[in-house]
């Protein structure tokens, strides 16, 4: 982090970067012949495209009195595959009070021929706060140039856009200029990428009589980020380069902005305390929950579970919140953000020390103890201490049990909104088995048909993925997808479901059901693979080389016990091998089989202990998912008995 007056010395970003003349990006619309004729590139021989360049360049203008942030983006992709061609479509967002000024954009095929976006063609989005404009460059083939420009006008000016230097593919010249008036101090903050010196030039501005300085820097050929299994979120490893304003000074005022976390938690709390009070019938509430003969963590769990079992979840929510607590609790629904605040509030009125909790989702991006960024949080949790133990609670999922969060928590801190300075706090993540256990009975026909029963039992966080599943679909519906997972069309003949209101208790499915030709008949023989419910079809790492890390969200453990019925008059010719695959402490896959005189069977067991495999375990990880698979879709052989025996006398 750096702190720098614009009128002064900017020493920004470094990277895989070298000095560049921004005169070289050349205007729109005058494509070279040799972007024309590139049909690969020798730094990513398989790449579907290619960033040519990507340009921005920001500058604060003053308009009507006040400031106003002007942002102007040009970008060219050159498409090398038909997979590329997708780069073509665009959903711009843009929040909903900025404006997009200018927009144009054409295809420049491998001829020369321009064909250009109409405006007609450009359609405009909305989802609450955030607008989009949403279009398809036309005539994109392989081997033709997409370019697109665009300019937008944002009344925010104390946080500059950001700058993403990385795209998802290689990128050639990436580059990004600042112009601010006189007077503006931003901290400036630097992800995933060093320091490097900017070219700074004089600039003159119509209307203003003195000279201004332009900082622009650059990075030149760099690796893709993509989207990856598995993965938290990009922005996590893009290179990237955030401002903040921190203060503005002229000759008559000096105003100062949050430059430290004690100031962004003072500023926050402020806000918090509107909605932290006791009203009336928050007390009544309580009252009615005749609380008092329970130890504090029981106190704390009926607490919870009253939040998040009555009140409905209308949505996620943000940091902010726009409802009263009593009101929430009147109309019986709220954000999820309302509702750990209303939590918040009875935990309070309880007697406990509670106070809320920011957070930043997994998939929002870390949070960087060294910036103290409000915008970088997106969602509130509730906070309490009772004696030497403290408590992390969400409401938001009707199915997640006490004790645990939704998925989308588990990241390392949140930070603590108190009435003093703050505090990061380490985001517990719960140590459940998240065991799936399924044991399954069988019988095949002479015909290859399939008859089964399979108990499956869900624990942790796959009780309740299966919980919310099962919320929003019909049970056999539910239950015939998981089954087609494994074996394709299935006939259901019965099922049930136990414990699927009682959180505390693993949930459990039983159910009947065949699978016509399951097996495939040849002459006397069938072939056939295991029906494994857990199999794995394929490995979800499909990529040579990964940059960054794999982040699990949680750990997983899959038992699995099977039993095939073998039908009258056959016996088994050939079987899978039996595995053993373990990596002390993250990683164990074994199956082994047994084979009796009419039954073969199977026992399997699969467990993954360790959340995030950095790079270099990459390829370990990868080989081991692999040889899953390939155990997963091993082969049984059986034949007539009277054709085995024919076939050992000849």
């Amino acid at each position: 982090m750096k702190t720098i007056w614009i009128s002064g010395l900017l020493t920004l970003l470094a990277g895989a970067a070298g000095m560049i003349n921004a005169q070289e990006i050349p205007k729109f619309g005058k494509v070279a012949d040799e972007e024309l004729q590139m049909t690969s590139i020798p730094e990513d021989p398989e790449a579907d495209a290619v960033w040519l360049f990507d340009r921005g360049d920001i500058e604060i203008i003053s308009e009507n009195y006040g400031y106003k942030l002007k942002l102007k983006q040009h970008g060219r992709v050159k498409i090398l595959t038909e997979k590329g061609k997708a780069y073509a479509d665009f959903r711009i967002p843009y929040w909903h009070e900025d404006r997009i000024t200018s927009l144009k954009a054409h295809t420049v095929l491998p001829d020369g021929k321009k064909i250009k976006l109409e405006g007609k063609n450009i359609h405009d989005e909305q989802e609450k706060n955030w607008k989009y404009k949403v279009f398809a460059i036309p005539g994109v083939e392989v081997g033709a140039v997409i370019e697109y420009e665009l300019e937008k006008l944002s009344d925010y000016v104390h946080m500059l856009e950001p700058w993403y230097f990385q795209n998802p593919e290689f990128t050639r010249l990436s580059q990004y200029s600042v112009i601010v008036l006189s007077g503006f101090s931003y901290d400036v903050f630097f992800r995933n990428t060093f320091e490097i010196e900017p070219e700074v030039e004089d600039v003159l501005k119509t209307g203003i009589n003195y000279k201004l300085k332009k900082y622009t820097w650059t990075m030149r050929n760099l690796p893709p980020v993509k989207e990856e299994p598995y993965m938290k979120t990009l922005e996590d490893y893009r290179a990237a380069l955030h401002f903040q304003l921190i203060a503005y000074k002229d000759q008559y005022q000096y105003i100062k902005f949050i430059d430290s976390w004690p100031e962004l938690v003072k500023k926050q709390r402020d806000y918090y305390n509107k909605y932290l009070n006791e009203e009336a019938a928050l007390k009544e509430l309580l009252q009615g929950l005749n609380l008092q003969p329970l130890s504090d963590p029981d106190k704390i769990k009926t607490l919870y579970n009253y939040v998040r079992e009555n009140i409905v979840t209308t949505s996620r929510g943000s940091k902010y919140v726009e409802t009263e607590p009593g009101k929430v609790l009147k109309e019986l629904k709220g954000t999820g953000a309302e509702k750990n605040i209303l939590l918040v509030n009875l935990l309070n009125i309880a007697g406990f020390n509670a106070d809320p909790l920011l957070l930043s989702t997994r998939s929002n991006g870390k949070v960087w103890e060294n910036s103290p960024m409000l915008d970088k949080f997106n969602y509130v949790l509730a906070y309490v201490q009772a004696g030497i133990n403290t408590y992390v609670m969400d409401t938001r999922d009707k199915y997640c049990p006490f004790g645990m969060l939704p998925v989308e928590d588990l990241v390392e801190t949140g930070l603590l909104i108190d009435e003093g300075e703050g505090k990061f706090i380490k985001i517990p993540h719960p140590r459940t088995t998240n065991m799936i256990y399924c044991n399954t009975t069988s019988e095949l026909s002479p015909e290859g048909d399939l008859r089964a029963a399979s108990r499956v039992r869900y624990e942790g966080y796959r009780a309740i993925a299966a919980r919310n599943e099962l919320a929003e679909s019909e049970e056999k519906k539910f239950i015939e997808e998981a089954l087609k997972e494994s074996f394709g069309e299935v006939a259901i003949d019965s099922f049930e479901i136990q414990g699927k209101e009682d959180l505390e208790a693993p949930l459990s499915i039983v159910v009947h059901y065949r699978v016509p030709a399951y097996a495939q008949a040849s002459g006397n023989m069938l072939y056939l693979s295991a029906p494994i419910l857990n199999r794995y079809k394929e490995n979800p790492f499909k990529r040579e080389k990964r940059y960054f890390p794999v982040e699990f969200p949680y750990n997983i453990a899959e038992s699995e016990d099977l039993t095939i019925s073998l039908p009258e008059g056959f016996q088994v010719m050939e079987h899978p091998q039996a595995v053993i695959n373990r990596q002390t402490g993250k990683l164990t896959f074994m199956n082994s089989w047994k084979q009796e005189e009419t039954t073969i069977k199977l026992q399997r067991q699969f467990m993954r202990q360790q959340l995030d495999f950095p790079p270099r375990e990459y390829q370990d990880l990868r080989r081991f998912y692999d040889s899953v698979v390939q155990a997963d879709q091993g082969q049984i052989v059986l034949s007539r008995a009277e054709a085995a025996a024919e076939g050992q006398e000849q």
